[in-house]
């Protein structure tokens, strides 16, 4: 009898945080300031949600995320969660309305593949093939969900892959409704986990998958825009942002508070 396949792909600490944020979604879905992520705790409204809440998953976790943070929260983040004595990992927030992402991203992905290149359907994302995918993330450095998550079981979410003519996964990435009523970014995808085999590159591969990531949002979650986190220093990846539509959000930003030094994905 072959034995199932765990949900849970990476190293033992990355394991444990896709099994927390899967086990907290019922309560995320609708708790005031709270994300539906699938690794680390992420809070769109701090004030919402509690600081004390927030020290509480810094204390048990050592990460919290803080998304669409102004400057004023940024700096009442240090001062609350002082005690940790934390790193501050940033990232600049991207968003596009669904118009912007029909027009452009709709014309990026009207253009062919690569030959031998081809999706991986919805039917064919079977555990096995959501692990080799979940594999092919961890490779290129981006730390994977759970595959419940990925597959959209605990969350609207859509998972997108390309795979060669042998059937291996070449191309990732994913869009999901995270963002619950409460939120200021209520009915906004976010879309990430983008990668692309190293030996492809070059091929435009990159933006393809987030146009198609993009367009997913709006096509099949129903969503009104979109967002997409980038470091400061990763030109490549603003212009590709930016070839499909998202713009940067002026004084807002992604604040990762962390007792590690290292970021958990790049």
């Amino acid at each position: 009898m072959t034995k199932a396949l765990s949900p849970y792909y990476g190293e033992p600490k990355i394991q444990a945080l896709q099994k927390a944020r899967d086990e907290q979604v019922a309560d995320l879905i609708d708790m005031p300031g709270a994300v539906v992520h699938a690794r680390t705790f992420s809070s769109d409204d701090p004030t919402a949600l509690g600081w004390s809440y927030l020290q509480k998953v810094m204390s048990n976790e050592g990460f919290v995320t803080l998304r669409g943070a102004d400057q004023v929260t940024v700096e009442t983040a240090k001062k609350e969660l002082s005690e940790f004595d934390p790193n501050l990992h940033f990232w600049d927030l991207f968003m596009a309305d669904a118009q912007a992402i029909r027009d452009l991203c709709g014309k990026i992905v009207e253009a062919p593949l690569p030959e031998g290149l081809r999706r991986v359907t919805d039917g064919e994302l079977t555990p096995q093939k959501v692990h080799e995918v979940q594999g092919f993330l961890t490779n290129q450095g981006v730390s994977p969900f759970s595959a419940d998550a990925l597959l959209g079981t605990l969350f609207q979410a859509q998972l997108l892959a390309l795979q060669n003519i042998d059937g291996c996964i070449v191309a990732a990435g994913f869009a999901a409704m995270t963002h619950n009523r409460h939120s200021p970014f209520y009915n906004s995808a976010w879309v990430g986990l983008i990668a692309v085999d190293p030996t492809l590159r070059g091929l435009g591969l990159g933006k393809y998958m987030d146009a198609l990531c993009n367009l997913a949002a709006i096509t099949e979650l129903g969503a009104d825009s979109t967002m997409e986190f980038v470091a400061q220093d990763n030109a490549p990846s603003r212009a590709m942002l930016e070839s499909c539509g998202l713009r940067q959000v002026d004084g807002k930003s992604v604040v990762m508070f962390s007792t590690s030094a290292e970021r958990i994905t790049r």
